[in-house]
């Protein structure tokens, strides 16, 4: 069995104690890493993503990389909208890949499984984008691999969450995504962060979960963004043969209270 954690959506700034909407994330990252290492069975992989920053400032990705210390050695990332491509590589050199575009994707072997991290950054954007020549490096991967299931992680949902709101900032060009996973019927799991709350969906033989944020968490109601009261959380994953297993925990207190006017 492999072991994974997902992290997504951290969201730290540069300055201790700085808020996003009443949210100190910095301290909230140092929380849920903290809950963690008392109350889990160690992990094989950590999978960050994406946002793992809100300024997008040097100074926050190495508070990141100095809070997730304990994990550098089994550390995957992909960058969501709120991150720099530049400053993630050379922060943290040793995990992340230079893929077509400039993209920052991983590959990784788990037993039976083949887990591949998906950039869908978009440049100046809140929506995503996986563009063609990426989908076409993904295409490569799977004609290569010889793994008999795949699991994918990546910042943007490949589907609609259901929100007004969230949808409005989704992935582009996911039809095409879609069609690769329809094709293939070893990707069963795709973990993505972006939208601040769990969320799960059935597409074509493959789960597609979203993970709470290790910070700020939203609600998908209503027309415009919604801020939820609710503690921070983070995923598991168990990869088995032809099997896994994932869910969702969270932080047993709510510590900081969402300020939607701050």
């Amino acid at each position: 069995m492999t072991r994974i954690l997902q992290l997504t959506d951290l969201h730290v700034f540069s300055t201790p104690g700085a808020t996003l909407k009443g949210i100190p994330t910095r301290e909230c990252l140092e929380d849920v890493v903290g809950y963690i290492q008392a109350n889990e069975h160690p992990f094989d992989h950590v999978v960050i993503t994406g946002d793992h920053t809100h300024d997008e400032q040097r100074a926050s990705y190495e508070a990141v990389r100095s809070i997730l210390t304990p994990w550098h050695e089994c550390l995957w990332q992909v960058p969501g909208n709120h991150d720099d491509r530049l400053l993630l590589r050379q922060v943290f050199p040793c995990r992340s890949e230079d893929g077509p575009g400039g993209t920052v994707n991983f590959v990784f072997p788990a037993g039976h499984w083949l887990c591949i991290g998906l950039d869908t950054h978009w440049p100046g954007e809140v929506a995503g984008v996986v563009e063609d020549q990426q989908l076409n490096w993904l295409q490569e991967i799977l004609q290569q691999a010889s793994q008999e299931d795949v699991a994918l992680f990546m910042h943007h949902p490949p589907v609609s969450v259901g929100s007004v709101w969230m949808d409005a900032i989704g992935l582009n060009n996911r039809e095409r995504l879609e069609e690769i996973i329809r094709a293939d019927p070893r990707i069963r799991l795709v973990c993505c962060g972006h939208v601040h709350h769990e969320f799960q969906f059935r597409l074509h033989q493959a789960d597609i979960v979203a993970t709470p944020s290790t910070g700020i968490q939203f609600s998908p109601a209503g027309t415009s963004p919604q801020f939820a009261d609710e503690s921070p959380g983070y995923r598991v994953i168990e990869l088995n043969e032809h099997a896994f297993t994932t869910r969702v925990h969270r932080l047993p207190v709510i510590k900081y209270h969402p300020a939607p006017d701050a």
